[in-house]
């Protein structure tokens, strides 16, 4: 049975996050739900007091760099594509949850802060995110690399470890994927789809990401939809999602997928919890998914 605190969340949600989303009688245009975003990010999420930010140049974005003010240089580090539907970030709800996992398992971070569609349509996030990982591996070409990322941060993600082997880079210890949304062809079973009760999404706001996204490239690509890709020989892989999310099917195909080619994968899937719950701190399952995240990163870590 689900928490009390995850059932006021839903609704929370529903009827506040969701309208929002969807155009609906608002027909807000994406630019000013991005700027309402940043707005409510700022003023209601405290940006965590011991953490420092720094920005490193790439050739058309930035690669942000986590330290803690008290601790010196952690040589293991955990690469952290956030999400925010290629459209939007909110930086300090982001920050609070990368800052949990660099402190439990003792890592810094290295945050892309990749362009965003629709002004910056595929392929700018995703070239931008890799840039950022070989930027990563010449800063710190002897470190341990978690790679993470949630929502269509973990479509980045997952379109990385593609290419990550794709051009021979050096691996990442782990991946941890929260919510990933995989499956951009739309190729998914629709019953399932429509089925869902999901307290966040509605298909016109994801249909809406999409097309601000893709902008008429290819659906079918593997760096556009992840599970069009081959996930073997890779190093572990841990997928979180919630039941109640329109994006459940593309985790659980990624699941399959993994262990259909005998890699190494976790696939935890927890029940009535929205999308990217584990970013929710005042869950208990979000603690629950916190733990079991650190305990997957310092297990493979050893390795």
């Amino acid at each position: 049975m689900s928490s009390w605190q995850s059932t006021i969340l839903n609704l929370m949600l529903s009827y506040v996050a969701k309208p929002s989303m969807s155009r609906g009688r608002s027909k807000l245009p994406i630019s000013e739900i991005r700027k309402r975003m940043l707005h409510m990010d700022k003023r209601w999420i405290i940006w965590p007091e011991s953490l420092i930010s720094k920005k490193i140049a790439l050739s058309s974005s930035h690669l942000l760099a986590y330290q803690f003010k008290t601790n010196n240089t952690q040589n293991d580090v955990v690469f952290y594509v956030r999400g925010g539907g290629f459209c939007f970030k909110t930086p300090n709800a982001h920050a609070k949850f990368i800052a949990n996992i660099m402190h439990h398992c003792q890592l810094d971070a290295f945050i892309p802060d990749y362009r965003l569609a629709p002004e910056h349509p595929y392929p700018a996030a995703l070239n931008d995110v890799i840039e950022g990982y070989q930027k990563l591996i010449e800063l710190k070409p002897d470190a341990n690399i978690v790679l993470m990322g949630d929502s269509a941060g973990g479509n980045l993600a997952a379109a990385l470890l593609l290419e990550i082997k794709r051009q021979g880079l050096p691996q990442p210890k782990s991946t941890v994927l929260l919510s990933p949304a995989l499956d951009i062809a739309l190729l998914g079973n629709v019953e399932q789809t429509l089925a869902a009760d999901d307290p966040l999404f509605t298909i016109e706001s994801l249909l809406r990401l999409r097309g601000a996204y893709l902008n008429g490239q290819n659906p079918m690509l593997d760096s556009v939809s992840p599970l069009q890709g081959d996930f073997s020989d890779l190093s572990p892989v841990m997928i979180i999602a919630g039941t109640r999310e329109l994006l459940l099917q593309d985790a659980k195909q990624l699941v399959k997928k993994i262990q259909d080619c005998e890699g190494r994968v976790q696939g935890l899937f927890y029940p009535n919890m929205p999308h990217v719950f584990p970013l929710f701190e005042m869950l208990p399952e979000a603690t629950q998914a916190r733990h079991e995240i650190h305990q997957f990163i310092q297990l493979n870590m050893k390795s």
